[in-house]
């Protein structure tokens, strides 16, 4: 991060905290880039690249482009014959696969799901004969919902693995079938939350 000149962010207030833990000395212009301003923000980042600045992207807690922010960047970048590399980095989705303890050889990642019920069903649908674990990216708020759903639409023996708060004080990692999980979901849950399950 000490070698460009401009670092996207999806939140400036976070970065800055990080570049201050890691004690970064040259420190890059930060520049907000998150989903509501990306379309908009491209064409001033394409403009600091045919300038000849060095440009990073990070995202708060996660991996850019994976239901964060830079594809239509990235997109971008390709169409103009920009060159671009990424660093590995923390993933979520890669996290909770590992701590889910299901089979990782093959998987799906659908991201966040569509919020109305219809919609929501409809792609859980979808995937439901394709083989491997689903991961998916959740709120405290629809977590029961979304149980529901893969109950209704997977049976109710499907192995489900709940990661909450992962990497950080309050972690958790709870199993068992769908059933059993919809039965323990009594207390109000908070945090970032992602569902894999079988």
């Amino acid at each position: 991060m000490e070698s460009v000149d401009i670092l996207l962010c999806e939140d400036t207030r976070n970065s800055g905290l990080l570049l201050q833990k890691l004690n970064i000395k040259n420190k890059p212009k930060l520049v907000s880039f998150y989903d509501e301003v990306e379309d908009q923000k491209v064409p001033e980042v394409i403009k600091y690249l045919n300038e000849g600045l060095g440009v990073g992207l990070i995202s708060d807690a996660g991996t850019p482009l994976l239901s964060d922010p830079g594809w239509k960047l990235i997109k971008r970048c390709q169409q103009l014959g920009i060159k671009y590399t990424a660093i590995p980095g923390v993933s979520a989705a890669i996290d909770a696969l590992v701590l889910s303890g299901l089979p990782g050889s093959r998987f799906s990642f659908l991201g966040f799901l569509p919020k109305k019920d219809g919609d929501r069903k409809r792609v859980l649908e979808k995937y439901k004969d394709i083989e491997g674990v689903k991961i998916v990216y959740e709120s405290p708020f629809r977590l029961v919902k979304l149980l529901a759903d893969i109950k209704e639409i997977y049976g109710d023996e499907t192995k489900v693995s709940i990661c909450r708060e992962m990497t950080k004080f309050f972690e958790e990692v709870v199993k068992g079938t769908v059933s059993e999980l919809l039965l323990s979901q009594d207390k109000k849950i908070k945090g970032e939350i992602v569902v894999v399950f079988e």
